[in-house]
């Protein structure tokens, strides 16, 4: 395996990224592009092979993962954030990503990514760049992926006090109810926190039901916090264990 710590010449990388760059500023207006699967007659999206996605990482676009979380939790690329397409990806793209004009790089299923290339065109997003051919089986055949560790709520409630509880759903949804030891980090702010997390505790991420502590997750990794886990059924297998208690 090769490192994570990947150094690429910096010219190479920006030759490489003004290429793609030179074919139009959003994959709406790109018609000839180098490397290009057709999703539809007026949309083509990139699809780059790893040293391609590799070197536009490298300049700064996001990694966006809009697979299934079980897929994510199984393994995923370092500092990829996590909006599954199955779910609410409308409503949360645009509030963790607020940036529009930040370039992005895809991980999705082949039978997705029509779609959700369609839906960031549609949100507003405007530097697709791509995504990578082949997902993360073709990134783990040369680099390291990362996991998500998760327990569920019985596990939990057995665990020492030292732990604590992130809950990132709303306000309003934490004061009608939450776990006791519980922070509130609403995940809608939680890309602008600036985390500074005690490093002698584990973190136990959960939502209501799960969809929302994994985007958390994947945000809290991407900004180094790596002892965070996440609870299985969230808020709701959590007061159904503490009722039943």
């Amino acid at each position: 395996m090769k490192n994570l710590d990947i150094k690429i010449a910096t010219p190479f990388v920006l030759l490489t990224f003004f290429t793609f760059l030179s074919f139009g500023n959003s994959i709406s207006t790109i018609n000839k592009p180098l490397f290009s699967n057709t999703i539809q007659d007026s949309i083509r999206i990139l699809s780059l092979n790893l040293t391609q996605f590799m070197a536009l990482e490298a300049t700064g676009a996001i990694v966006l993962d809009t697979r299934s979380s079980d897929e994510f939790i199984a393994g995923y690329i370092p500092k990829s954030i996590h909006i599954g397409w199955k779910g609410p990806f409308k409503t949360w793209v645009p509030k963790i990503l607020m940036n529009k004009q930040q370039p992005i790089i895809c991980i999705a299923d082949q039978s997705s990514i029509k779609q959700v290339s369609e839906t960031l065109i549609e949100l507003g997003y405007t530097q697709v760049l791509g995504y990578l051919h082949g997902g993360v089986d073709v990134y783990k055949k040369q680099y390291f992926l990362n996991t998500v560790d998760q327990v569920d709520a019985v596990t939990y409630y057995d665990l020492s006090t030292k732990s604590q509880i992130i809950d990132v759903r709303s306000e309003k949804e934490f004061a009608e109810g939450h776990i006791d030891n519980a922070m509130n980090f609403p995940l809608k702010d939680l890309g602008n926190f600036n985390i500074n997390l005690p490093e002698n505790k584990n973190y136990y991420v959960q939502c209501l039901s799960g969809y929302r502590s994994m985007i958390a997750i994947s945000i809290l990794k991407s900004k180094g916090v790596e002892n965070v886990m996440n609870i299985k059924g969230g808020y709701q297998a959590l007061k159904k264990i503490k009722e039943e208690k």
